[in-house]
């Protein structure tokens, strides 16, 4: 290109306009960008509306299995030549064709780590895949083949959109329904009632001894927190609760300093509100309501508003050998599930912007643990939970389900000396054989009837050895989908 005499020198004209070219390049990827986002979004409309997209939040009690059970969903959909799900009908009659996993579109969540949890379980040895720590998201397509009234073939892609999140988030959300005193006093009454208190008494005294209105003491409060948490842990490890708050204690180490004050009584709303902004109980008032504005409800606002259909993983084994009380702090988190979720059918326009949960399922897992035998009681049991939690008006017409079901299946029966037991290898590798103390369709009424399941647990099972080279055996994960998907597909 030819150059411009000015005087002094000469000014190039390739600069300015390599410049504009540059910049008219930038503007054109934008423009591509924005056109890319609308036509997904307007493909995401369009499968909302045509009924070919289905999302489910999947999540799970403490120790209950979700990311084994994420990964064996995906594996057995991805793979219908080595699936063997004869209770899952496009993959009985041979229409199910595969599925493809990618990113949720416009999530802006991290991906399941998929590749990861199946590389564990298909390791030598086999291990458990690492307890996801916080929230993600997948779509999973699946492709199917149509058969047409009159003749002839189609094929059909269904996409599921999976979000997954840990369990102990869900525990906080009730927290956006109480104040800080609704939750002190709440917190005082699940104390009280229950045996957790003997895991720290020393702790519990200090606590109700802190004094609303004296000054805070920011040494004091940390030193407190680091106990609560802990106290947090031992309620989960060692009782095998459920209903623990903030969650998110559980997961990480943060210095969230939320505590509870047990003994606000003597002092009325009002008196509260007054107390100089110093006070302990306006020092903790602010920690709590940061942690529930700024944890809890963007997580309900980003997460929940797009949910179809909730699944809640249950380790209803664990809890019920863990003893009653174990099981009334499940049966009181079911009641603040119950509360969580906006029910009913979307319509036509709400399909779009404000999806409603329309089914809500609950599967016990890890039945490998027990007889077949044992299998249905187990899911009577879990039924007979959910029934004294969904009795209310408001809870009427939402479709409740409850399955059993083991995502990897560990064990094998056998007979020894005419009686039926399980066998498989420990967390260790040792090979070994068990019977489990019988399960009841009902929970023990008269006094000291817990003690049948008293120190019965079954043992911790590694997974199968194998699964590399053919399929992922599992217990009833075709009638999981069935319920999750049976009457999309």
């Amino acid at each position: 290109m030819e150059s411009q005499a000015t005087g002094s020198g000469q000014v190039s004209l390739e600069y300015p306009l390599d410049q504009a070219d540059k910049r008219s390049k930038r503007l054109k990827e934008k423009l591509r960008h924005w056109g890319r986002g609308a036509q997904e979004k307007s493909h995401w409309l369009a499968e909302r509306l045509m009924d070919r997209r289905v999302c489910v939040g999947v999540t799970g009690l403490s120790g209950a299995g979700k990311s084994t059970l994420l990964t064996s969903l995906i594996y057995q959909l991805s793979h219908p030549q080595k699936a063997q799900l004869p209770g899952f009908a496009p993959a009985l009659n041979g229409d199910l064709l595969g599925a493809e996993l990618k990113p949720a579109l416009d999530s802006g969540l991290p991906v399941f780590d998929y590749e990861g949890c199946l590389s564990a379980l298909m390791s030598h040895p086999p291990r458990w895949p690492q307890s996801t720590r916080d929230v993600s998201a997948m779509e999973l397509h699946i492709h199917l083949r149509r058969h047409r009234r009159f003749g002839g073939g189609d094929y059909k892609t269904l996409i599921l959109e999976l979000r997954d999140y840990p369990g102990e988030w869900l525990m906080d959300l009730p927290m956006l329904r109480m104040d800080f005193r609704d939750w002190c006093r709440h917190q005082a009454h699940i104390i009280a009632s229950d045996t957790r208190a003997g895991l720290a008494p020393g702790l519990l005294t200090r606590l109700a001894a802190l004094s609303p209105e004296a000054e805070a003491k920011e040494s004091e409060l940390q030193a407190l927190w680091r106990e609560y948490r802990q106290f947090l842990l031992d309620c989960r490890e060692k009782r095998k609760l459920s209903y623990l708050q903030p969650g998110r204690a559980l997961l990480d180490d943060e210095d969230y300093q939320l505590l509870p004050l047990l003994d606000l009584r003597g002092f009325s709303a009002d008196q509260l509100k007054q107390l100089p902004d110093g006070s302990n109980y306006q020092v903790l008032r602010r920690l709590y309501e940061a942690y529930v504005e700024g944890k809890v409800a963007p997580f309900l606002e980003s997460h929940f508003k797009h949910l179809d259909r909730q699944l809640v993983l249950v380790d209803m084994i664990g809890t019920l050998f863990a003893g009653e009380q174990a099981l009334e702090d499940m049966r009181l988190a079911f009641t603040h599930i119950a509360d969580t979720f906006r029910y009913g059918e979307s319509g036509f326009l709400s399909k779009l912007w404000r999806p409603k949960v329309n089914r809500l399922l609950f599967a016990a897992t890890k039945v490998d643990q027990v007889l077949a035998a044992d299998h249905d009681a187990l899911r009577q049991l879990l039924g007979q939970q959910l029934q004294q939690t969904f009795t209310g008006a408001r809870h009427r017409g939402l479709p409740i389900f409850s399955e059993a079901i083991a995502a990897v299946r560990c064990s094998r029966e056998d007979q020894r000396n005419g009686r039926r037991m399980l066998v498989g290898y420990d967390l260790d590798g040792r090979y070994l054989g068990f019977e489990n103390a019988e399960i009841f369709s009902r929970l023990p009424s008269e006094e000291g009837g817990w003690g049948h399941y008293t120190g019965a647990a079954p043992p911790q099972l590694r997974p199968p050895q194998g699964m590399d080279s053919g399929s992922i055996p599992h217990i009833r994960v075709d009638a999981l989908l069935n319920l999750l998907l049976g009457d999309k597909v």
